[in-house]
């Protein structure tokens, strides 16, 4: 795993902050669906629901950065 991750950190010279904004981003993933998971089994399925949609918004907006970084280049290559 350590290898991979220096390798993607070497296909990403002076783009660290890409890498940082996946972890964060699998790492809110990973968190969300277990307490939905234990929220699911306690009975509280709309907890469980309300967990998962604000892990879904936090990915969504943890990624707009990137995705507006993205259209610019987009934008800037067409004129």
């Amino acid at each position: 795993l350590m290898d991979k991750t220096r390798q993607l950190e070497q296909y990403l010279k002076g783009s660290e902050s890409y890498l940082a904004v996946l972890f964060k981003a699998v790492g809110i993933t990973y968190v969300c669906e277990f307490c939905a998971s234990i929220c699911k089994d306690a009975g509280y399925g709309a907890v469980a629901g309300q967990i998962e949609i604000f892990g879904k918004l936090s990915v969504l907006l943890l990624g707009l950065p990137i995705l507006v970084s993205v259209v610019e280049n987009i934008s800037a290559i067409t004129g």
